[in-house]
C-alpha cells in the first residue's frame, strides 16, 4: 500500500463535518510497511484535516459543484490531490492527479476518475480563487483560509482577542513536532548512544533530527522515519510520547515514595507511568478508566514492564469497583476528558466539534464521583488540555464552591506556543489545578494539612 492510499483509509475513519466514516469498511487494511509511505501517509490525512474547510472550499470552486452534491469518498480522493497539490512541494502536480484518479478507480468509483481529473487538473492550470482579507473579515478569513468554524474563532476571539486568535488558528495548522519524556534515571547523553546505535542499525537516517526540549528530561524528535527511534526507545522503557505541559502535571502532584495514588482516568497511561515512577515499588497506584479498550492497553503495557503495584481497573464510576479499589488515596488524578482546544495542532479534528456543554458535564460528575475518595491532607490535581475558561478555572471554581473544606493550592493555565518556530521550546496548552482536602478536627472546624 502507498502513502496516498493509506491517507484515503486514514480519512476513511475520522468523522468530520460533511463526510461520513467508515465507507471502506467493507476491507481489511494494513498499514504500509515502508516506514516512508507510512509516514507520508499520516502526514496527508492530518493535513487534509488542518485544512478541511480551506479544500471543501477549493474543491467547490474548481468543480462548479457544492460539496455536499459529491459523493464523500470522491471528496477525500478530491482533498487528498488537493492537498498534495496545495501544500507538498515534493509532489509535481501531475503525479498528485494521477494518482488521484488511479485512487478513484482503485476503491469502487470508477465512473468518478473522470470527474476527479477534471476537477484537479483545472486546480493546476486555473488561478487561486480570491480570499477574505485577514483584517477586514478575520472570521471569514480563519475559516476559508484557515479551516477554523466561525463559532470557534469567534470564541477564541473573545478569549484572546482577534490577532492573538488568528495567530492561535495558525499554530494549529503548523506540524508539531514529537516530544519525548525520560524516564527517571535516564540521561540525554543515554539516548545520544541509543541514537548513534540505531544509526548504525538501520543506516544514515537523514530525514530524522534531534533535539533537547528546553523542558528538563524531554527530547523533541522530527523526521518521518522517527518512528524507529520511537518504537526502539518505548520497548526499551527509556522514553514515552508526551508534551511539555501534558508532562508538568504529574510533577504537581507532589508524590513521595510509599503514597498510594489513583489515576481517575488513565487512558493508556503516559501519566501513570510518571506517577508510578515517584511513587516508586513501595507506592500503590491504581490506574482507572472507562475504556476497555485502554485498560488492555494499559494492562498489557505494565505486564511487559514487569510493574507490580500498577492496578488497571475498568469502570465508569468508582462505586462500580469500590471493593475492588480499597479505601482513599493520599493523591488523586483527575486528567478529564475535554474538548482538547489546547493541543489541536496534534488532534486537529477536534475543531470541528461543539462539544464543551457536554463535556462540562461529564468533568463536574467525574470530579464530585472522586472526590469521597481523596483522604484528608490528600491532594487533588485537576487537569485538561483545553483553553476554554468553562472547562478550567469555572470548572475548578464551582467545584470549590460546590464543596467545603478544599483549599485551591495553586492554578496554572498554558496557551499553545503560539508564533514559536523553534522545536525545543514547542509546548501544548492546558490547564492544572491543585487541590487540597483539609483536615477536619474533632470540634468541626478545618485546619490545612
Amino acid at each position: 500500500m502507498n502513502g496516498r492510499d493509506y491517507a484515503l483509509i486514514l480519512l476513511d475513519e475520522k468523522r468530520l463535518p460533511g463526510w461520513k466514516p467508515g465507507l471502506l469498511h467493507a476491507r481489511r487494511w494494513q498499514p504500509p510497511e515502508d516506514s516512508r509511505d507510512r509516514g507520508l501517509g499520516e502526514q496527508i490525512a492530518a493535513g487534509v484535516v488542518k485544512n478541511l474547510l480551506l479544500l471543501r472550499d477549493r474543491m467547490e470552486h474548481y468543480s462548479g459543484k457544492s460539496a455536499a452534491s459529491v459523493d464523500p469518498l470522491v471528496q477525500k480522493i478530491l482533498a487528498i490531490g488537493l492537498y498534495q497539490m496545495k501544500f507538498l512541494d515534493r509532489i509535481p502536480a501531475s503525479a498528485a492527479v494521477d494518482s488521484a484518479v488511479e485512487q478513484a478507480k482503485n476503491f469502487g468509483r470508477r465512473k468518478a476518475a473522470g470527474f476527479v481529473n477534471a476537477v484537479l487538473r483545472n486546480v493546476a492550470r486555473m488561478p487561486e480563487p480570491p480570499m477574505p482579507d485577514e483584517i477586514a473579515d478575520p472570521v471569514a478569513f480563519a475559516q476559508r483560509v484557515l479551516s477554523h468554524p466561525p463559532v470557534m474563532f469567534e470564541k477564541l476571539a473573545k478569549l484572546l482577542g482577534a490577532e492573538r486568535a488568528m495567530a492561535f488558528c495558525r499554530h494549529d495548522n503548523s506540524d508539531p513536532p514529537i516530544v519525548l519524556r525520560m524516564f527517571q534515571g535516564i540521561e540525554p547523553a543515554d539516548l545520544i548512544l541509543e541514537w548513534e546505535q540505531l544509526r548504525s542499525q538501520y543506516g544514515d537516517l537523514p530525514d530524522v533530527e534531534l533535539w533537547l526540549h528546553e523542558s528538563a528530561g524531554l527530547l523533541v524528535v522530527r523526521g518521518v522515519r522517527g518512528g524507529r527511534i520511537l518504537g526502539h526507545w518505548a520497548k526499551m522503557g527509556l522514553t514515552q510520547v508526551q508534551d511539555a505541559t501534558a508532562a508538568g502535571v504529574v510533577e504537581k502532584m507532589r508524590i513521595s515514595p510509599g503514597m498510594r495514588v489513583l489515576d481517575r482516568c488513565a487512558g493508556l497511561g503516559t501519566k501513570t507511568m510518571q506517577i508510578w515512577e515517584r511513587a516508586g515499588i513501595s507506592g500503590e497506584v491504581i490506574a482507572m478508566d472507562a475504556s476497555e479498550f485502554r485498560c488492555e492497553k494499559l494492562g498489557e503495557l505494565v505486564a511487559e514492564r514487569g510493574i507490580g503495584n500498577v492496578r488497571v481497573v475498568h469502570a465508569e464510576k468508582m462505586s462500580d469497583v469500590a471493593d475492588q479499589i480499597g479505601g482513599v488515596f493520599e493523591r488523586i488524578l483527575v486528567d478529564v476528558p475535554c474538548s482538547n482546544s489546547g493541543v489541536l495542532a496534534r488532534r486537529p479534528e477536534a475543531r470541528y466539534r461543539d462539544q464543551v456543554d457536554c463535556l462540562v458535564k461529564l468533568q463536574r460528575e467525574i470530579l464530585a464521583d472522586t472526590l469521597p475518595w481523596l483522604a484528608p491532607g490528600g491532594i487533588l490535581v485537576y487537569s485538561t488540555c483545553s483553553v476554554w475558561p468553562e472547562e478550567n478555572e469555572l470548572q475548578t471554581k464551582e467545584f470549590l464552591a460546590r464543596n467545603a473544606g478544599l483549599e485551591l493550592i495553586e492554578e496554572c493555565f498554558t496557551l499553545p506556543s503560539m508564533g514559536e518556530s523553534l522545536p525545543e521550546k514547542y509546548h501544548d496548552g492546558g490547564y492544572v489545578a491543585v487541590v487540597r482536602k483539609n483536615f477536619v478536627s474533632d470540634q468541626g472546624d478545618l485546619r490545612s494539612g
